[in-house]
């Protein structure tokens, strides 16, 4: 007999042994119904509708002159098995559970859309090329201002209607409803012109504007929502509606509002009729029957419900926990596994935001003097165990960067003599920075935990003469502040664009517009003028370099304070799983797309069985630092 044969006949043996009870006839009782469920009404046939002809995309459709493409790539792991389930943590639960409109915007939110919700077209993992999703097939006009997308006749709703051209435009009216709440949104999709349905399955949309970003905006972003439920209501009537209720999708997972316990935890269930089933899209994908997610704003209980195993998954966001509490018995055998994924993930922008529309922050030295300030070596390594690396751009750890940007080290030397020459040369008997009879003294609110990084800029503050109060405020204040520019100075954490977007946070237009990312107030002729050549600049190298450009000039006017970012992300789980080689997608964060990704292993399952019950068995824990996507990265440059 082979032996990996052996070893699992040997496995499913023990297993069957510890199931049994040593002997009494009990099967092992299932937390949850992983069953997957259906809520299909509409009997639709698969197929085109026999009324639409094939040049008008029905039935015998051959896409001359349309493009779409076949031999991708797929994110998924071939050898995935449906079943079972997957329980996370998080952290918040979200103010709403909509994908659109007034406070769509939060992880759970990114994660449930893509298990839900589908796109007209794909991307390739890889190399990012255009793939079919809900359309078959896509059309670029020559000048560049008109998209034709040919929907696939086999795609269903959940409920089992098809999804048509009509489905397309009531999600756009949506979107471009100022009912809704969500500016950035609003002007974003006024750029194109009501869709037309040219047929029931092709619909086409002209851009009011020449900007390459159009069709993937269009195409590649806009999760398409059916018109039957959405089509008759005003934006305002949506957000009431849908504030914590899902509208069912296209997609493979659906959500039973009766399983959505607000604060604590939301189910989502696979459907057993999603349509897309046996498209090479899905190919690995979609494979957990049940994934649970429980909110837990505090960490630590996250972490021991975690280690009792009584969670699946859990995101490793301190370094502490990283360096410290992984000293217990369950991953010393193997039984959790951890992981750092090194992939393309968009670091993001961290750090303190100044607001530069009012004094003190007018002053471009006093920021700078600010940041000198800023100890983030110290901090690295007095708190984080020198797990980060500093951020020194808008665009850090990615190939917009700026290597000539500036890199501020902590100097109280310079800070002083940035804030003499600011006027601020006389002190109290405090030692407090004079001017004009007031002292240099500002209030910072920070969110819990912050205080431990916050309390050392504090003192180091103080030795350069300003006195800074820290107030403890929670997260949806925070946000609210620094959306309303409502502060003077405020911690950041914006999470990084797959697709850079300088105009919503380096504009001037975008200053003193609310629902942009560009907190300090940034102002500079010469990055709009940047920004405007970004646009329509079709050519991906160039395009490369105009951020370049931007991003050092951004740099320099010093709006922002910045922190520190991981070059990966770090995971533990239970070693029961299955993922593809690059353990997650490219440029893509864990929480986003693991859920759809991951998949019980039957054969590490039954050795992870096995060594829960018995405490003297290890089982191996892989690797640690998965390379892959960067390893993949380096080998398409040096071709």
């Amino acid at each position: 007999m082979d032996y990996k044969l052996s070893r699992l006949f040997l496995l499913i043996i023990l297993a069957l042994f510890i199931f049994s009870g040593c002997g009494k006839n009990e099967k092992p009782k299932k937390k949850f119904d992983t069953t997957p469920v259906s809520i299909k009404q509409f009997g639709t046939p698969p197929g085109a509708d026999p009324t639409v002809s094939a040049e008008l995309g029905g039935k015998g459709f051959k896409g001359d002159g349309w493009s779409t493409k076949a031999d991708y790539n797929i994110l998924g792991n071939p050898k995935a098995v449906k079943g079972g389930s997957l329980i996370m943590t998080m952290r918040d639960f979200p103010v709403t559970l909509r994908i659109y409109g007034k406070d769509f915007n939060s992880d759970f939110n990114s994660m449930a859309e893509e298990m839900m919700y589908e796109p007209l077209v794909g991307e390739d993992p890889v190399t990012g090329d255009y793939t079919p999703r809900l359309a078959t097939h896509w059309q670029i006009s020559p000048d560049k201002m008109t998209f034709k997308f040919r929907i696939n006749p086999d795609a269903r709703w959940a409920d089992g209607k098809p999804v048509t051209s009509e489905d397309v435009i009531a999600t756009w009216k949506l979107i471009t409803d100022a009912g809704i709440m969500d500016v950035y949104f609003n002007e974003l999709y006024r750029t194109y012109e009501q869709p037309v349905a040219e047929s029931k399955y092709i619909v086409s949309v002209k851009s009011k504007q020449l900007n390459w970003r159009q069709f993937v905006y269009f195409g590649v972003y806009m999760k398409i929502l059916p018109a039957h439920i959405i089509g008759s209501i005003s934006g305002k009537e949506f957000l009431e509606k849908f504030q914590f209720d899902f509208i069912p999708g296209s997609g493979a997972y659906i959500v039973d509002k009766n399983e959505i316990k607000k604060g604590q935890s939301v189910m989502i269930r696979r459907r057993s009729d999603y349509w897309g089933e046996k498209e090479k899209f899905a190919t690995g994908l979609y494979n957990f029957d049940l994934v649970r997610f429980e909110f837990m704003p505090d960490e630590t209980i996250g972490f021991e419900k975690f280690k009792k195993g009584e969670t699946d998954v859990y995101i490793v966001s301190r370094a502490s926990i990283w360096a410290e509490k992984f000293e217990f018995d369950e991953f010393k055998r193997g039984v959790i596994s951890r992981k750092r994924i090194f992939n393309e993930n968009p670091g993001g922008t961290s750090g303190l935001a100044l607001n530069m529309r009012k004094a003190p922050f007018n002053d471009v030295r006093v920021r700078k003097a600010f940041a000198f300030l800023y100890d983030r070596e110290k901090f690295n390594e007095k708190l984080f165990f020198n797990a980060y690396l500093p951020i020194d751009s808008y665009f850090p750890g990615t190939e917009y960067e700026n290597p000539m940007n500036p890199k501020i080290k902590f100097s109280i030397d310079s800070a002083q003599r940035l804030l003499s020459e600011a006027g601020w040369t006389e002190k109290n008997k405090d030692g407090y920075l004079l001017k004009d009879g007031k002292i240099f003294e500002l209030d910072l609110p920070f969110q819990k935990g912050m205080d431990r990084y916050l309390t050392i800029y504090q003192e180091d503050l103080k030795k350069a003469g300003v006195k800074i109060n820290l107030k403890e405020i929670d997260p949806p204040t925070m946000f609210k502040l620094g959306n309303e520019r409502n502060f003077t100075i405020i911690p950041i954490s914006f999470s990084g664009l797959r697709i850079p977007n300088p105009e919503n946070s380096l504009k001037s237009s975008a200053a003193d517009e609310n629902g942009t990312t560009n907190w300090p107030g940034i102002k500079n002729q010469k990055i709009d003028e940047l920004c405007a050549a970004y646009d329509v600049e079709f050519d991906v190298n160039k395009r490369v370099k105009i951020l370049k450009e931007i991003d050092i000039l951004a740099v320099n006017e010093y709006g922002i304070v910045f922190g520190w970012y991981p070059p990966y992300q770090r995971i533990a789980f239970h070693n029961k799983f299955g993922y593809p080689e690059g353990v997650i997608a490219r440029n893509f964060d864990v929480i986003t797309v693991l859920p759809y990704l991951w998949f019980n292993d039957p054969e590490l399952a039954l050795e992870y069985d096995a060594a829960v019950q018995d405490k003297g068995k290890v089982i191996p824990k892989g690797e640690e630092d998965n390379k892959y996507w960067q390893q993949l990265k380096e080998k398409k440059n040096a071709k």
